[in-house]
C-alpha cells in the first residue's frame, strides 16, 4: 500500500513538473499582441495627419472622417471644437508624414503611454529621406468600446523644439532654393 501511494505521488509530481505553466506565456503573447496593435493604431493615425488641413473651413468634418477610427469620441470632440488643439496639416510645407514611436509603456491593464515624434517632411525629404522637423509628442492609448483608442495627444515640449525649428527652417530654405533654381532655369530658356 505504501508503495502504491509513493508511486502515485511520484507520478503526480512528475506530471505537475512537466506541464509548462500557461499563464506567463499567454500574458507575454498577449502583451506583445497588444503592443503591436497599439503601434499599428498610432502609426496608422500618424499617416492620416497630412489629410486634415487645420486651416480649412471644414477641418472639423475632415477630422471626423479621418480620425474617428483612431481617436476616442471625447478627444475628437475636443479637437473639433478647437482645431488649434488638434494635430494635422497647418501649412503646405512641411507637412506631417508619420509618427515615429520611441517608447511604449504599459500603465495598467487598459492604458499605454507612448512617446515619439510627429515627423514633418517637404518634397526634399520625400526624395532624399529624413525629416524637415520632428515634433515631440506624448500619446495615451486606452481600451474603450472594445478596442484601443487614442485618448490624449500632447506636444511633449522639451529641448527638441529648438532643434526642430532650425531643422524646419533649413528644410524650407532647401525647398525655396530648389524652386528658385527651377524658375531661373525656365527664364534662361
Amino acid at each position: 500500500m505504501k508503495h502504491i501511494i509513493m508511486t502515485l505521488l511520484a507520478t503526480v509530481s512528475l506530471v505537475a513538473c512537466t506541464i509548462p505553466p500557461t499563464t506567463p506565456a499567454q500574458t507575454t503573447a498577449s502583451n506583445t499582441d497588444e503592443e503591436a496593435e497599439i503601434r499599428d493604431l498610432v502609426e496608422n493615425f500618424g499617416k492620416r495627419l497630412q489629410t486634415v488641413s487645420l486651416l480649412s473651413t471644414d477641418a472639423a468634418q475632415e477630422m471626423q472622417k479621418q480620425y474617428s477610427d483612431f481617436v476616442s469620441p471625447a478627444l475628437l470632440e475636443t479637437w473639433m471644437k478647437d482645431v488649434t488643439k488638434a494635430p494635422g496639416r497647418t501649412v503646405s510645407s512641411p507637412w506631417p508624414d508619420r509618427i515615429d514611436l520611441t517608447t511604449l509603456s504599459k500603465e495598467g491593464s487598459d492604458r499605454y503611454v507612448i512617446t515619439g515624434f510627429v515627423i514633418k517632411v517637404t518634397s526634399v525629404e520625400m526624395v532624399n529621406g529624413g525629416a524637415a522637423a520632428k515634433i515631440p509628442v506624448r500619446i495615451v492609448v486606452q481600451r474603450g468600446q472594445g478596442r484601443w483608442l487614442i485618448t490624449d495627444m500632447q506636444r511633449n515640449n522639451n529641448q527638441h523644439e529648438r532643434a526642430n525649428t532650425a531643422c524646419s527652417r533649413r528644410a524650407q530654405l532647401r525647398e525655396l532654393s530648389i524652386i528658385f533654381d527651377h524658375i531661373k532655369g525656365i527664364h534662361h530658356k
